[in-house]
């Protein structure tokens, strides 16, 4: 069944994981310059962002192969895209 609103802790986690997601974006706003830093802050935004996935998943009770598999793909395809554009510009 679908929740009707979120529940504290889990719009504590959307915040959450929308400024980490703005804190590299900025980051990488801010370093322009170096393609490299850039990188780093790409793949260091994208394992955050899994762990962080991860271990609201495992504090809340319902982690399973799935969702670790998801969180994984989905960080690798997003650094995958981004890293890209990085390397074309």
């Amino acid at each position: 069944m679908i929740k009707k609103y979120l529940s504290q802790s889990d719009a504590i986690y959307y915040f959450s994981v929308f400024f980490i997601l703005l804190a590299g974006i900025l980051a990488i706003a801010h370093f322009s310059g170096n393609v490299r830093l850039q990188a780093l802050i790409v793949v260091l935004v994208s394992f955050i962002y899994v762990a962080w996935g991860i271990l609201h998943h495992l504090l809340h009770h319902d982690i399973c192969f799935k969702i670790v598999v998801e969180y994984i793909l989905i960080g690798a395809f997003g650094m995958a895209i981004i890293l890209f554009l990085l390397k074309s510009i």
